[in-house]
């Protein structure tokens, strides 16, 4: 089980807010879904009205609070004219809750569309119209993923997270003990002379296995530390050791690759099996951390090779 302190952590706070971003990038049912699970998590009593026939759900896609609360969620859609039928469809939302619901205090739209002038004119005219000084006051409020972030999946607790997010590592111990020798020899004095060639890490591989942006920066520094890494193995007593370790990195690295995961969550994943979840708070540790993951990736264990007729994608293209 993650720690609350880990989760706290500035990487671990950035990793969950990309994962966050990423999935309420996702249109219409997809989204919706997304917000009503968090939104569970929030609040005890969480209700998402099943349609019950010609009923429906009265308009409702979150009940809260006893009844005072309701959410609505929307997630666009790419459409001509997104900003009237926006608009449009934050009135006919809020038009069939209005008399449905006597108890409703708040309203809360969440929505990953963008707020236009016209959208917003509509949000404002109903804030408006149900203001403290009117008929029926009534807290009427347009939550885009920031907020939803900030006031919702910021707060949820590490198993909480972890059910919302499958597959996110155990970040509290290092996963490979053996190699934490390792990490503390790359972590003491300078790179020695190099016993082995330093090159730039392959580009056709990192191409095939979709690894771009951050992730060539940080192999290519860990190349440096290389030379060590061969005087490590070299000065131990056991010569299989070089292989086992291999192995057991593979092992590390199939049990990150869940179905549906990106190449870059992999690798991060990777790194914290590796380094521990706050390995980025030390410039050292994490230089070591790269060192040990580039080491093994040149050597096969970790990440798929391309077929022998792969010409390589746009980032081989650009090393060239």
């Amino acid at each position: 089980m993650v720690s609350m302190g880990v989760l706290r952590d500035p990487a671990w706070r950035e990793w969950y807010r990309a994962k966050h971003d990423r999935t309420v990038l996702e249109l219409g049912t997809a989204f919706e879904t997304y917000v009503t699970t968090v939104l569970a998590y929030k609040h005890p009593d969480f209700i998402n009205p099943d349609p019950a026939g010609s009923l429906g759900d009265w308009g409702c896609d979150g009940l809260a609070a006893g009844g005072t609360i309701l959410y609505a969620s929307y997630g666009a859609r790419p459409m001509a004219d997104a900003e009237r039928k926006l608009s449009d469809k934050l009135k006919s939302d809020f038009a069939r809750v209005l008399d449905k619901w006597p108890n409703m205090a708040k309203w809360r739209f969440v929505t990953n569309a963008t707020f236009g002038p016209m959208a917003s004119q509509s949000l404002t005219d109903l804030q408006r119209s149900h203001g403290p000084g009117s008929a029926r006051p009534i807290e009427i409020e347009a939550w885009k993923p920031d907020r939803l972030w900030t006031d919702v999946v910021a707060d949820l607790d590490p198993a909480q997270l972890d059910q919302l997010f499958p597959g996110v590592p155990r970040a509290a111990n290092i996963e490979l003990a053996e190699v934490v020798a390792l990490l503390d020899a790359l972590d003491d004095g300078p790179v020695p002379e190099a016993l082995i060639p330093i090159h730039a890490v392959p580009p056709t591989k990192m191409d095939w296995n979709e690894l771009t942006g951050p992730a060539w920066i940080e192999f290519n520094e860990g190349r440096l530390s290389h030379p060590r890494i061969e005087e490590w193995f070299l000065q131990g007593a056991d010569p299989e050791f070089q292989e086992r370790l291999g192995l057991r990195f593979r092992k590390i690295y199939e049990g990150h690759r869940v179905a549906g995961a990106v190449a870059r969550d992999v690798l991060e994943r990777v790194y914290v099996s590796v380094g521990g979840s706050d390995f980025r708070l030390d410039t050292r540790r994490a230089n070591a951390v790269y060192a040990i993951a580039s080491y093994f990736f040149d050597r096969c264990y970790i990440f798929e090779e391309p077929p022998a007729d792969y010409p390589g994608g746009p980032a081989g293209a650009a090393a060239n």
